[in-house]
C-alpha cells in the first residue's frame, strides 16, 4: 500500500510540475506578446523621424537569418537631449520606410534608463519580425509536428505498429533538415553588379563547428553574401547565393560580380558565374553513410544472433 501511495504521489508531483512548466511557458509567451501592446496602449506618445535603416544577414555555419531594423530619433517634453529608438520590422515595411519619414514613438520615460524591459516602441514595429525564422526553422517545425503525430498514434491511439515508424522518421528527418539546398532562382531576372560582402566555405553536414559530430562533404560549397542597390531603392539590399566551392574563380570579399536578381523580389539573386551541383553530391554522401551504418548494424545483429545461438546450443 505504501508503495502504491508513493507511486501515486510521484505521478501527482510529475503532473503538477509538467502543468507548472506549461503555465510558465504560456506566461513567458504572453509577456513577450503582451508587453509591446501594453506599451502602445499606455505609454506616452512622441513624434519621431526615421534616421537609419539596417538590413542584417547573420550566417551561422550553414544557416542564415535575415533581419530588418529601423532607427528613429525623438524628443521628450522637458528634456533637451534627443533620444533614439529602434525596432525590427518586416521586409515590406522596411522597404517602404526612408530616412526622414515620420513615425510615432511610444515610451515609458521612467523605464528609459533600465536595460531589462523595452521602454520604447515605434509605430511600424512588429513582434513577429523580432523572431529569427528562416526556411530551416520552418522545416524543423514540420519535423516536430510529424514526430508528435507518430507519438499520438502510438501512445494515445495505442496503435503499437506506429512505433516502427520512428526509425524511418529519424533517417528522413535528418536528411530533410541537414541536406544543403540551393537558393531560389529569380523568376523575373534582371542583370546587375553586386559586391561580395562576405563568404563562407561549408565542408561538412550536420555538425557545424563541431567536426566530431559531422559528415565530411565530398563536394564543399560556399555561402556568398551579396550587396547591391536595385533601382528605386535608397539603401543596399543583401542577397544570399550558394555555389560549388571554387566554381567562382578568385572569389574574395569586396569583389564585384555580375548577378541576376528577381525584379519583384530583389533579395532573390544569383551570381552569373558558378555551378550548383553540391546538393546532389551531399545526397550521395548521406546515402552512402546510411548504407554503411545499416551494414554495421546488420553485421552486429548477425554476430549477436550467432552468439545467442551458440549459448542455446551449449545449454542443450
Amino acid at each position: 500500500m505504501r508503495g502504491m501511495k508513493r507511486t501515486g504521489t510521484r505521478r501527482a508531483r510529475g503532473g503538477c510540475s509538467g502543468l507548472g512548466a506549461f503555465l510558465g511557458l504560456l506566461l513567458v509567451i504572453g509577456a513577450i506578446v503582451g508587453w509591446p501592446m501594453y506599451l502602445v496602449s499606455h505609454g506616452a506618445r512622441a513624434s519621431g523621424v526615421i534616421t537609419e535603416k539596417l538590413e542584417t544577414v547573420r550566417i551561422e555555419y550553414d544557416q542564415w537569418f535575415r533581419s530588418f531594423e529601423v532607427v528613429a530619433t525623438y524628443s521628450i517634453p522637458g528634456q533637451p537631449v534627443q533620444h533614439r529608438a529602434g525596432c525590427d520590422v518586416d521586409e515590406k515595411t522596411y522597404d517602404s520606410l526612408h530616412p526622414g519619414n515620420p513615425v510615432v514613438v511610444y515610451y515609458f520615460a521612467s523605464l528609459l534608463q533600465q536595460p531589462f524591459l523595452p521602454a520604447t516602441r515605434l509605430s511600424p514595429c512588429s513582434t513577429m519580425a523580432s523572431i529569427s525564422v528562416n526556411a530551416a526553422s520552418v522545416r524543423l517545425v514540420w519535423v516536430v509536428i510529424s514526430l508528435l503525430a507518430i507519438l499520438f498514434i502510438w501512445r494515445v491511439l495505442r496503435i503499437r505498429i506506429a512505433a516502427w515508424l520512428l526509425l524511418p522518421w529519424l533517417c528522413l528527418s535528418f536528411a530533410y533538415l541537414m541536406l544543403p539546398r540551393v537558393e531560389p532562382e529569380p523568376q523575373k531576372p534582371v542583370s546587375a553588379v553586386a559586391t561580395v560582402d562576405s563568404f563562407r566555405t561549408i565542408t561538412t553536414i550536420g555538425g557545424g563547428a563541431n567536426t566530431t559530430k559531422s559528415i565530411d562533404l565530398s563536394h564543399p560549397y560556399q555561402i556568398v553574401r551579396l550587396k547591391f542597390v536595385p533601382p528605386g531603392m535608397d539603401t543596399p539590399v543583401i542577397a544570399i547565393d550558394k555555389v560549388d566551392a571554387g566554381s567562382v574563380p578568385n572569389l574574395k570579399e569586396g569583389q564585384s560580380v555580375n548577378i541576376i536578381y528577381d525584379a519583384s523580389y530583389p533579395r532573390i539573386a544569383r551570381m552569373q558565374e558558378g555551378t550548383r551541383s553540391f546538393p546532389g553530391h551531399a545526397r550521395t554522401t548521406l546515402i552512402l553513410c546510411g548504407i554503411a551504418v545499416a551494414v554495421v548494424i546488420g553485421i552486429a545483429a548477425v554476430i549477436s544472433g550467432f552468439f545467442r545461438l551458440m549459448r542455446r546450443t551449449r545449454m542443450v
